[in-house]
């Protein structure tokens, strides 16, 4: 008997340690104001694509005091901590609150009609759908076909 009173005392501390949101009846921060990632031009352009995982830290006042990358693409991820610091929370009367943010990058085929959207995925993510760039295309007069341009003659004057 005492055996399993020691082990439940010992689970409900675990418990307290691990989760405190729960104690203080709060299962998730609300978000009060969510920033979207920009889709990298060179990512973009390369046709990168994927999810970034950020643990924030959030403060009392619902401010974010610290953002670090759990998993992601190295290309992706400064895109996706630079959001995830503009963040805000609604106020809580927890000391510190962590939370895992979600940034999912996502190439739109070539022929859809939106060249970019963003959609937000309650309660903490979000997904940033874009176009690939096209590549230039020449100038009326230019040679497009890859050749190297015919050599000019230098005027001396």
């Amino acid at each position: 008997m005492r055996t399993k009173l020691v082990a439940s005392a010992l689970a409900w501390l675990m418990l307290v340690m691990l989760v405190p949101n729960l104690l203080a009846g709060e299962s998730s921060p609300a978000v009060r104001l969510a920033v979207a990632p920009k889709y990298p031009t060179l990512t973009l352009a390369g046709r990168i694509y994927g999810r970034v995982t950020v643990r924030v830290t959030i403060d009392r006042a619902g401010t974010v005091k610290d953002a670090r990358v759990v998993e992601g693409h190295p290309m992706l991820r400064e895109a996706a901590v630079n959001a995830a610091q503009q963040w805000k929370f609604y106020e809580s009367a927890a000391t510190e609150r962590v939370v895992m943010l979600k940034f999912s990058f996502v190439i739109l085929p070539a022929n859809s009609k939106v060249q970019a959207q963003t959609v937000f995925l309650p309660p903490h993510g979000v997904e940033i759908r874009q176009k690939p760039i096209e590549p230039a295309k020449p100038a009326a007069g230019e040679q497009g076909d890859g050749e190297r341009p015919a050599p000019r003659a230098i005027s001396k004057t």
